[in-house]
């Protein structure tokens, strides 16, 4: 069954509300911190797939087998399960 999901318009904030020049505050180096941490998690993953050399990829399951852990780190929570 289908989900469906109602939208919530949002106000679009005014100009002023980023200033690029402005020093961050706390919430927002919490966040940095927060994706900073996020990034660590992969960190060893991404470069084992970086380490691989490209030449060493030569079969189809060789670029489905890479292509799928690639993926698996850009997009951990997948598609739609197969069924």
């Amino acid at each position: 069954m289908e989900r469906k999901f109602r939208s919530i318009d949002l106000p679009k904030p005014p100009a002023e509300a980023f200033n690029k020049n402005r020093p961050a505050g706390k919430l927002l180096q919490t966040q940095v911190a927060h994706l900073r941490k996020a990034l660590t998690k992969h960190y060893a993953d991404v470069m084992a797939l970086l380490a691989i050399d490209l030449r060493e990829i030569r079969t189809e399951g060789d670029v489905s087998e890479y292509a799928r852990k690639v993926m698996a780190i850009l997009h951990p929570h997948g598609g739609r399960p197969r069924i």
